[in-house]
């Protein structure tokens, strides 16, 4: 694509951002918002300001709805309508980053004997930068340990210590990324070694939707689903969400899972997913995992999906599943 074209095309998404389309129904169902109080909102607030068909009926644009879905997060982190809703979408955006960020659970240290010492040796390596050290305290955890404890107890906690870490400036960006450089070469050569083992299992896909970048949280996710006796297809990141389940109809996957870690398109990928339920020919398994998964309760009690907010959660799930299936 030359420069022109993508300019143009860019140009192009921006004016349908802007463009009101979306009648105050379909603006309900994308942002979990009743009609009466996004009138409302327009009417007190002027939180949103909608345009009028030739009947009188309300129509909001893309950036409306995005704006909406945000200040409904604002509002579920103890915000008041009334003080935000003349925010600019990036003041807001980051007001709510800021809100949810500060309510996040930091990570916690090991406090039991093998998992404590095999952590202190990651941790110690990341701080090192020394990378042979980091391979080796994740070989020996997986040697040590069952994969379901090198998982959750061990591995689990030191991906969050190094994204905390990080954010407090403890960590240098250049630690982060040679960390997770190793953790996910140790998820990968797991991944395969699970892989050759459970042809036999249940079907699944797990990926992620466009706009979403690649989060070990979800090869982690992976691992737990290959040990219970799923045979899993990873797509990788930034997949359409025909592609997703063409591909699901194709090879027969009995579940879908959807990771979703990026805080933004929220009205999209809520539409994205209602379509993925409509046009999979298994009709009953879609699964939400993420750190944005939470944002997404409507559209999962509107078509039934599962929303697991933590491996526990998303393993207790899977072997529900699994059992009824097998």
């Amino acid at each position: 694509m030359t420069r022109n074209n993508f300019h143009e095309e860019n140009t192009l998404k921006g004016h349908l951002s802007k463009k009101p389309r979306h009648l105050i129904q379909v603006v309900g169902r994308r942002t979990g918002i009743s009609s009466d109080v996004i009138r409302a909102w327009e009417r007190r607030y002027s939180a949103v300001v909608s345009d009028r068909t030739e009947t009188n009926r309300r129509l909001y644009t893309d950036d409306d709805i995005e704006k909406l879905t945000l200040l409904k997060r604002a509002i579920n982190a103890g915000r008041r309508i009334g003080d935000i809703a003349q925010l600019s979408y990036d003041d807001l955006f980051e007001l709510v980053m800021g809100d949810e960020s500060n309510a996040t659970r930091s990570y916690q240290r090991p406090s039991t004997g093998t998992v404590m010492e095999l952590f202190d040796e990651a941790a110690l390596a990341i701080d090192e930068m020394n990378s042979n050290k980091l391979d080796t305290a994740l070989s020996n955890a997986i040697a040590m340990l069952s994969t379901t404890d090198f998982l959750m107890e061990f591995l689990k906690p030191l991906h969050t210590y190094i994204n905390d870490e990080c954010s407090r400036g403890s960590l240098r960006y250049i630690q982060e990324k040679f960390a997770k450089v190793s953790i996910r070469n140790c998820l990968s050569n797991l991944y395969t070694t699970f892989r050759s083992s459970k042809d036999d299992g249940p079907r699944m896909i797990i990926g992620s939707l466009t706009s979403e970048h690649e989060n070990l949280d979800t090869l982690i996710h992976i691992i737990v689903a290959q040990n219970i006796g799923w045979d899993v297809t990873y797509v990788g990141n930034s997949i359409p969400h025909d592609e997703m389940t063409y591909m699901a109809n194709k090879i027969d996957a009995r579940t879908i899972v959807v990771a979703l870690n990026n805080p933004r398109d929220i009205a999209r990928k809520t539409y994205e997913i209602k379509t993925m339920k409509e046009l999979a020919d298994m009709k009953d398994n879609i699964v939400l995992i993420g750190t944005q998964a939470s944002n997404y309760r409507q559209i999962a009690d509107d078509v039934k999906a599962i929303i697991s907010q933590d491996l526990s959660s998303f393993r207790l799930t899977l072997e529900r599943l699994y059992g009824l299936i097998r």
